[in-house]
Formats: C-alpha cells, structure tokens, sequence
C-alpha cells in the first residue's frame, strides 16, 4: 500500500475561549495538531499541518496540492456552558462514514462526555471543498470546566488516539512512542536483581470512571497520605502495578505524582 498522506487543519478560532485555563480554541487545537503530526510520522504517514491562523481559502488549495488522502479539520466544541457531550465527528456523505467512525471510536473511548457520534454535514467549507475525503473532529466541549481540563491535560493522549483510528481505517499497525524504536531498554540492558516481571511491565493507558473521579496517594493504598485528585475522564499511563488496602490494585502514575486505585479505571485498548 502506498503512503497515506494526511492533512491537518487545526482551528483558527482564537475568540473561542475555554472555561479553563486562560486558553482558546486555535491555541489548544495546534498543540494538539502537532502531536498528531508526531504520532502519524512515527506510524509512516506523510503528515503536513497548516499553519496556524491562516484561513480555510489558503488550506484546502494547500491540502489538494500535497496529494492528501485525508484533509483533517482539528476543532473543540461548545454549547451552552453546561454540557460535555464527546467526541463529535462529520464527513460529507457514507463515503466517509468508515474512517469517521474509526477516529470517533478511538478518541470517544477516552474522552469524558458520552453522546459520540458520527453525522453528515453539507454546510461546511472544508468538508465540501477539499479534494481529499474530509474527517472533520471535534475533540470534546471546551466551555465546560470538565471539558476543558480534559482537553488542555491530554493533548498526546487526544493526538495518539486519533492516529490509532487512522491506523485502524487503513489497516496500518500502529506504533506507540515507546515502541517505535528496534529495540526496547529491557532488551539492551544488563538483567539488574529486581524482580523480572517489574522490568516487563508494559505501561498502558487508563481512563477515569468514577464520577467523583480518584485521589492520587503517595503510596500503594488507602494507607497512605493524599497528595491530589483526577477527575472522571481522563486518560493516565500506568508504569507499575501493586495490591495494596482500599482496592484489588493500584497503579503508579508515569508523571510520578502518584498512585491511583484502578478499581474506578477502565483500560484503553
């Protein structure tokens, strides 16, 4: 199969304010525009994202001169201050149903709201104009301070899992950050005197399900200190795993803040 070429049109609506955070729209949606690009390169897509700002007029010209398979509009939502509904994909017509779905369904597992979807839509500039078939998403509602905090907080997470469905449409093995490598650390280092299955643990991502979301503690249990608190919704890296009191298990936290109880997680594919 050839390489597929992707093209990222992140929002340019920086009056889209979110209610956290002291952020817009445009500013969230290139950062989240170019850890795609990251993950899509590192997966063997070829991968051109508009700059930022620049209007739709300048775009779709731009994404029909590189040849791109899919033109990809990168957007948050908004409502009414009080709604956080999902992830919410459109594409013109059942043409593009197959790889709207494919992104809507791997972005929508992980984040918070619940009403995703997949619908048409005749109305917009850049899903009538470009060439390329047109995967319009939108990454959660940022008017809400649920929606917001998740979006600005798993930037890598939201790109990672749009990749993930553009793998899985095209039928393309993905590749995470720490595999894309030949070889991984455990298999080029020395054996140390810990434990073999510590050094084979693979890390992987949960989401939060408790809708009072969980207390981050210093250590493996309900024993110990609290030191914060995630919310329901978002997505974490797991590194290690370990029973302690209050929960069958507790993970560690890659960022190091902590350990959660993975009673009130659900594992991401």
């Amino acid at each position: 199969m050839s390489t597929k070429r992707i093209y990222l049109s992140p929002s340019n609506q920086n009056r889209n304010t979110y209610a956290t955070g002291g952020t817009n729209e445009m500013a969230q949606c290139d950062k989240i525009a170019a850890a795609t690009a990251k993950a899509l390169k590192r997966c063997g897509f070829e991968v051109m994202v508009a700059k930022s700002g620049t209007l739709m007029q300048t775009r779709c010209p731009e994404s029909d001169k590189f040849g791109a398979d899919i033109h990809m509009p990168i957007h948050t939502n908004a409502f009414n201050g009080k709604y956080t509904g999902g992830t919410r994909v459109f594409c013109l017509n059942s043409n593009g149903r197959k790889a709207a779905e494919a992104v809507k369904n791997a972005l929508g597992a992980i984040s918070p709201g619940k009403d995703d979807s997949v619908s048409y839509k005749t109305d917009l500039y850049e899903i009538n104009v470009p060439r390329a078939l047109t995967v319009y998403v939108e990454c959660e509602f940022h008017d809400t301070v649920t929606g917001s905090n998740w979006i600005r907080n798993n930037t890598n997470a939201i790109a990672e899992a749009i990749c993930k469905g553009l793998c899985n449409y095209y039928g393309i093995t993905y590749k995470s950050a720490s595999s894309s490598g030949t070889t991984s650390p455990a298999q080029t280092s020395k054996p140390t005197t810990s434990k073999p299955s510590t050094s084979a643990f693979k890390p992987y991502l949960v989401k939060i399900t408790s809708s009072n979301g969980v207390n981050i503690r210093k250590g493996a249990g309900t024993n110990y200190p609290v030191c914060g608190s995630i919310a329901k919704g978002g997505a974490y890296t797991i590194v290690a795993e370990k029973s302690g009191t209050g929960a069958k298990l507790w993970g560690k936290l890659k960022s190091g803040a902590g350990w959660i109880a993975l009673d009130y997680t659900a594992k991401i594919k």
